[in-house]
């Protein structure tokens, strides 16, 4: 009987959440306010400071989109408090749409920051201080004070 009663409270309680619209989650909203940001996951290679790798390297390239309204902000942030991952520092890239996202010109800024000379070595640089575990993109759908929702 404690298992019937599971069960029908997990049906009733998906079909109400099937019933209930996210309109909030469109991204072809046309709202102005609205924030995606795409996390990426890195692991530190034993004996190189990625922090500064970011700092040197990548830091100078995101202040520049940053200035240009490419993007709206970018972070490097390691956790304090935080469960078992194999990420130990993640990168977050706020955009405001997701065609800023997705039309960037990588090998433009590559030139304008690092001269074309040096893209390869700074590429390795990167690879050897750390490795991407991967990256997601997130949305904000509520909140109270900071970001707005996406409505």
């Amino acid at each position: 009987m404690k298992h019937l009663l599971l069960v029908g409270s997990c049906v009733c309680c998906f079909m109400l959440g099937a019933l209930v619209g996210l309109p909030s989650l469109h991204a072809q909203d046309g709202n102005q306010s609205t924030t995606y940001y795409q996390i990426s996951f890195m692991k530190s290679r034993p004996g190189h400071d990625p922090v500064k790798m970011e700092r040197d390297l990548w830091k100078p390239l995101q202040a520049g989109r940053l200035q240009s309204g490419q993007i709206k902000s970018w972070s490097v942030m390691r956790p304090i408090f935080s469960g078992p991952h194999e990420y130990d520092y993640i990168t977050v890239e706020a955009y405001s749409s997701l065609d800023a996202m997705t039309k960037t010109d990588y090998m433009g800024l590559f030139e304008k920051y690092w001269g074309k000379d040096k893209i390869q070595s700074s590429m390795e640089q990167t690879e050897q201080a750390r490795d991407m575990l991967g990256n997601e993109v997130w949305v904000t759908v509520e909140s109270v004070g900071g970001g707005a929702p996406s409505k």
